[in-house]
């Protein structure tokens, strides 16, 4: 019986050390910080939606091009379309608007809507990230695609170039 339970604790310990740790990640700058300047302008509420793919928790990468891997255990921290919504919100009232500000949708009752449709968000096996997608609101739709360097390796890295890329992406949507 000491042989069975001994045995059965070995397995259950080296099943432990088998399975990599999970790790959360955010999207740098996904904290909304509510402009200074808010009166007399209309709030817009920005809302993100994902193309499947990016839809399912975890990190995106590449690999070649023609799959998307997604990560198991490097897992995003909040759902990446909330992260994303408030990360385009902050960037557009960096760009500053005369007539309006942007809330994230989720944190906003405005009538007033921005859409992003992220298409893509992933790292590749270029060496770089992608964000692509497009914009609607009541003024029409707008393209945009921003490829970012990554430099060095690993989650961190690839984290700082998805945020260049949100801030790229912003900037050709705001018309910067």
């Amino acid at each position: 019986m000491n042989k069975a339970l001994l045995s059965a604790a070995a397995v259950c310990v080296l099943a432990a050390c088998a399975s990599p740790p999970v790790a959360y990640f955010t999207l740098p700058d996904s904290r909304f910080q509510m402009p200074e300047h808010t009166q007399g302008k209309s709030e817009t509420a920005v809302r993100v939606v994902l193309a499947e793919p990016l839809n399912r928790g975890g990190l995106a990468y590449q690999p070649d091009a023609l799959q998307l891997n997604h990560a198991r255990s490097h897992l995003w921290a909040q759902p990446l379309d909330q992260a994303a919504a408030a990360r385009f919100a902050n960037e557009f009232n960096r760009a500053g608007d005369a007539r309006r500000y942007f809330v994230p949708a989720h944190q906003s009752s405005a009538a007033q809507s921005l859409t992003v449709y992220l298409e893509a968000f992933q790292g590749t096996y270029k060496g770089s990230t992608v964000v692509e997608g497009y914009v609607r609101s009541d003024a029409g739709s707008r393209r945009f695609r921003a490829e970012t360097p990554q430099r060095g390796d690993g989650y961190e890295a690839m984290l700082q170039s998805l945020s260049q890329g949100v801030s790229a992406a912003a900037a050709q949507v705001s018309g910067r």
